[in-house]
């Protein structure tokens, strides 16, 4: 499930095609995360920015290379409520790089490993529960 509030280019790109890509956030790309989630894709600077994108084999989206866990989405139903759109999914595909997928590592090792970011109040958190920043202070460090 994804829902997305406000006018975004990955909005209209999803009402068009249907398809989409959801990346696990990690600590090494919450710069990079925070950056593409504040930065609007209506800007055509947006992507002169340093960052490794592929295309989706199975779907037609935008992979990130760096990103450790991504899934290929494809919108089953959609519910509107006001200005947010909820997109229930079909996962289609998921890439894992092969050291998530070791299966002799606890979960606790994988998330050592992973280092998955949440938010929650606009602050970014890391899987320990240390801050890691505001919404908006991360990009700073991409912002050219």
């Amino acid at each position: 499930m994804a829902a997305i509030c406000e006018d975004k280019l990955t909005r209209d790109n999803i009402r068009a095609s249907g398809v989409f890509s959801m990346g696990l956030v990690t600590e090494d790309m919450l710069p990079l995360a925070d950056y593409f989630g504040g930065k609007s894709g209506y800007d055509a600077d947006k992507m002169n920015i340093p960052v490794g994108i592929e295309k989706g084999r199975i779907l037609d989206v935008p992979i990130l290379e760096k990103c450790p866990w991504t899934f290929k989405l494809e919108v089953d139903k959609t519910f509107q409520d006001g200005n947010v759109d909820v997109y229930l999914s079909k996962i289609r595909n998921v890439l894992a790089n092969e050291e998530i997928c070791d299966e002799s590592l606890a979960a606790g090792d994988k998330l050592n490993l992973i280092r998955p970011v949440c938010t929650v109040g606009g602050t970014y958190y890391s899987w320990e529960g240390r801050p890691l920043g505001n919404w908006g202070e991360p990009a700073k460090i991409i912002i050219v």
